[in-house]
């Protein structure tokens, strides 16, 4: 068994076979010279392609109007204006004129240009290279070359889970429905156009899978659209959890349909808050949809990887002014910069031999780098028009950690006021993450200082079992809701009750529906989860009925391995 993890878009649980669909056109794209008394010829063939692509989706867009929702018109009228852009059928022409080559060839070297350009762009832009690849098979096609395929025939038979390089809106929409049973690719985006148009399907879209190294056409997996994992080859095991799953699934759809414009609550109406955890700008479309009580934790590392310079605060400033605006009066906690080993911004100089898990965290990052958070929190204060903004602090496990970032707050605070900012009106909670043992031991003393806190599980755990995250031998001894890991958490619950101030569970665990009856029960009432686990987990916990059951964690805690928990939890899947 193998677990390939990506990032997923829309959720759903499915077991099928991989069928590759290729867009590679370079195989049959005729390359060719002509000569001087044929270009007007080669340039005519590249106007009668133009014009027969503008009659094809002309058509296309009829249709969308009539049985596609207002998203996919949109998508295709933007392939039309590309269509009808003068300056590209000018550009071919002039292609053609000055090397001398067929119609083809000058179609796809000119869009190739256009794409190389939009890849070195922003997260929005390049999402557009997939429209100028569908708008250039569609011309292509004009020719009367194949642009689109399955590499086996399985897909063509019948539904398979479809496996492609990139996913394009021609090729969702030239792929029968009922031969779809989810969509995996290694390129993609929550907002691109052809991800928009996958979630019509209704079926599971994980993107972020090297689909070309690790499946092959025929093979076996279980696609785990809500937690963005493809499992090749499942064990016995892994295959009758996922087979319960997907049977409780199908039995509580319909009837968490019906409920999906109540807020989150238990089967006996108990109320609980469940938020999003947002990883870049792009879920928030995804999450537009949904009844939600905030954001819960937003990353901003989106903001300062895979670049060569910090951001500006004006950069800044316009990215959380737009998603606290998009927020409306819901709360949305904004955690500032957390570095670390798997995000570790280009530009920060460290030494090579600081281990970046159990050094350069948290308060110790500021100290070495306060201009990157004095310009992360100066543009913070500047976006925070609405009064919604919660401030979150990474890896604090004491007061003097506490400490230093309120300094940081303080000298922004300063420097917009000699900037002549007003910020004075401006309503500003702040929190922690409870996220070392230290912080789990000193929770009381910060529940003190603070407005609330955020249980950051994952990091929690490692620090715990002093344990690498995500590694497969520690996997396997030990489970991710290890008896330890819950006492802390009941631990914190407990003195968040007592300090009548919110405890919001953030990490991995809280993305597993049976864990929920154990959850609740130790105290938590508050979650915040992916957008794409947020439907599944609302409708679990609309079938729950919190149990009465004294025993059930005086009885969770006597546990002593792995294997006795993954059954402990058997009887609430």
């Amino acid at each position: 068994m193998k677990i390939l993890k990506g990032i997923a878009t829309a959720p759903g649980i499915v077991r099928g076979t991989t069928c590759f669909y290729s867009n590679e056109i370079e195989d049959t794209l005729p390359h060719y010279t002509v000569d001087a008394q044929q270009i007007p010829k080669e340039i005519n063939r590249v106007k009668e392609a133009f014009e027969h692509a503008r009659q094809e989706m002309k058509q296309v867009l009829k249709t969308a109007e009539t049985q596609l929702d207002k998203s996919a018109v949109e998508i295709f009228n933007m392939h039309l204006s590309i269509l009808n852009d003068p300056s590209l059928l000018e550009s071919i022409s002039e292609f053609i004129k000055e090397r001398k080559v067929n119609a083809e060839h000058a179609v796809n070297d000119i869009f190739e240009q256009y794409i190389k350009k939009y890849e070195i762009k922003s997260e929005h832009f390049r999402e557009l290279i997939h429209d100028f690849v569908d708008t250039r098979n569609r011309l292509l096609h004009s020719f009367n070359i194949e642009t689109g395929k399955f590499k086996c025939p399985v897909g063509i038979r019948g539904p398979v889970i479809v496996a492609a390089k990139r996913l394009t809106p021609s090729m969702v929409l030239s792929i029968p429905r009922k031969n779809v049973l989810a969509f995996v690719s290694e390129e993609g985006g929550f907002t691109s156009h052809a991800t928009i148009l996958a979630r019509s399907h209704g079926v599971p879209i994980i993107f972020g899978i090297q689909v070309e190294k690790e499946l092959d056409c025929g093979m076996e997996v279980i696609v785990d659209g809500s937690a963005g994992k493809v499992i090749i080859a499942p064990d016995r095991k892994t295959e009758e959890y996922y087979a319960r799953k997907m049977q409780g699934r199908e039995k509580k759809k319909d009837f968490c349909e019906v409920r999906k414009s109540l807020s989150s609550r238990t089967k006996s109406g108990k109320r609980i808050k469940l938020k999003l955890n947002i990883s870049t700008p792009g879920e928030f479309s995804f999450a537009k949809e949904l009844v939600h009580d905030g954001v819960g934790l937003l990353r901003t590392e989106f903001l300062f990887m895979e670049r060569n310079r910090p951001p500006t605060e004006e950069e800044q400033y316009r990215m959380y002014k737009r998603i606290l605006d998009e927020n409306g009066d819901k709360p949305v906690v904004v955690r500032v910069l957390d570095i670390g080993s798997d995000k570790m911004p280009l530009y920060f100089k460290i030494s090579g031999i600081m281990n970046l898990d159990l050094g350069l965290r948290g308060a110790m990052a500021v100290e070495k780098f306060p201009h990157i958070y004095l310009t992360q929190m100066k543009a913070l204060l500047r976006a925070n028009v609405s009064s919604n903004l919660c401030l979150l602090y990474p890896m604090v496990s004491d007061l003097n950690d506490l400490k230093t970032f309120r300094n940081v707050l303080s000298a922004a605070k300063r420097a917009l006021k000699k900037e002549k900012v007003n910020i004075d009106a401006m309503k500003i909670k702040e929190g922690v993450m409870i996220e070392t043992p230290a912080a789990a031991m000193m929770v009381e003393t910060l529940l003190e200082k603070v407005d609330f806190v955020n249980i950051g599980s994952n990091d929690l755990l490692q620090y715990t079992l002093a344990t690498s995250r995500g590694s497969t031998e520690v996997e396997e001894r030990y489970h991710i809701l290890h008896p330890a890991l819950l006492k802390m958490i009941e631990m914190i619950a407990r003195e968040g009750k007592k300090a009548g101030k919110e405890v919001c569970l953030c990490g991995e665990i809280a993305s597993f529906e049976e864990f929920y009856p154990l959850l609740l029960k130790i105290g938590l009432k508050s979650f915040s989860v992916a957008a794409s686990k947020f439907s599944d987990l609302k409708c679990e916990l609309l079938h729950l009925q919190q149990l009465r059951d004294k025993k059930l964690i005086t009885e969770f805690y006597k546990l002593e391995s792995k294997e006795q928990i993954d059954e402990y939890f058997k009887r609430f899947i």
